[in-house]
């Protein structure tokens, strides 16, 4: 989900090597034999300029507010989101992330309603919070659960 939110930005950090490597990555190739495909990556440098700071409050409300769990999916490998196939391994998945070498759902464990809200809601009151607060802390208890040691 970060590496999504990361090739969609309106100045993208991440690229999809699949688009712009296509023979590195072809289907015919066997996912066990991708490593051994010869492959001259050069260095991605991305020119966004955010901070971290900025992107964690981004990453929080684009899967709060604007990514459409109904339609669409995640796909890495397109570097953006997609429509859902109308297949059965696609039915009663609240979450769908395209496995960028063979087409799979790779997140097929969020299969229950009631937790697949609770995430969201999650995603929604982080960012909420943080925005609010700016302060990680809000989101993420860390001093509280170091002083617990």
């Amino acid at each position: 989900m970060v590496l999504h939110y990361l090739q969609t930005l309106p100045e993208p950090i991440l690229p999809s090597i699949q688009k712009i490597y296509p023979e590195s990555f072809s289907p015919a190739i066997q996912l066990h034999l991708v490593h051994q495909v010869p492959c001259n990556v050069p260095p991605y440098l991305s020119k966004n300029e955010s901070n971290l700071g900025d992107l964690l409050l981004g990453f929080l409300k684009y899967y709060a507010t604007e990514f459409d769990w109904n339609s669409q999916m995640i796909s890495v490998r397109e570097a953006k989101a997609i429509p859902r196939p109308d297949g059965i391994e696609w039915r009663n998945k609240y979450i769908c992330i395209e496995e960028p070498f063979d087409g799979t759902n790779t997140a097929r464990a969020v299969h229950e309603k009631h937790k697949f809200d609770m995430i969201k809601d999650q995603f929604l009151k982080s960012w909420h919070r943080l925005r609010n607060k700016k302060d990680l802390n809000s989101i993420l208890p860390l001093r509280a659960a170091v002083l617990k040691r």
